[in-house]
């Protein structure tokens, strides 16, 4: 069926979806996955497993199997209702709350990067020297750079709001382009 074909609500949510269906494309994710996300994005709560299932028409193990990496890249978010044992799911639907799950995975993974490099060095160290152990050193000197830099930003955008964030580069903005006139 078209989405001509449905009540104009129905056909609203199914273009939402579709949209939801192609950023989840382009984030690699599948289908269903997009499906997922349009259907907790227009529920008017959250969903539990079945419910989604219910929804989107999708099998329990695709819809638990799609489930885990958007929970893991702060899409969605598992919770629980008081008195009931079920997992239910809501999108993010604040850009802050995304904005905020993200630095901390990313000042994690640099952690994680960082004590990798600090224990390949060490391992360097013990060796002989050698052209590409040279080479090596050169190469996580430069990515622990990148890591403090990464950990830094993060540090630095953690305490603001999206909306904290644009009005301060909008007013460095302002004064930026004030300095060159």
């Amino acid at each position: 069926m078209r989405r001509e074909d449905f009540p104009a609500e129905e056909a609203a949510k199914r273009c939402m979806i579709d949209a939801s269906v192609q950023m989840a494309n382009m984030l690699g994710h599948s289908d269903a996955a997009g499906a997922l996300i349009g259907s907790l994005f227009m529920a008017d709560g959250p969903l539990s497993m079945d419910e989604l299932v219910e929804v989107t028409g999708y099998s329990k193990s695709t819809v638990s199997t799609n489930m885990t990496p958007l929970e893991n890249q702060g899409i969605v978010r598992r919770i629980r209702k008081p008195g009931d044992k079920r997992n239910y799911y809501v999108a993010m639907r604040s850009i802050d709350e995304t904005f905020k799950a993200e630095n901390e995975k990313i000042r994690q993974i640099m952690q994680i990067h960082i004590a990798a490099i600090d224990e390949a060095e060490k391992i360097l160290e013990e060796g002989e020297d050698s052209a590409e152990a040279e080479r090596l050193h050169r190469l996580f000197s430069s990515m622990r750079e990148e890591c403090f830099k990464a950990r830094r930003l993060i540090d630095l955008v953690s305490p603001f709001t999206i909306d904290d964030l644009i009005e301060i580069l909008e007013r460095e903005v302002e004064i930026r382009e004030a300095g060159r006139s």
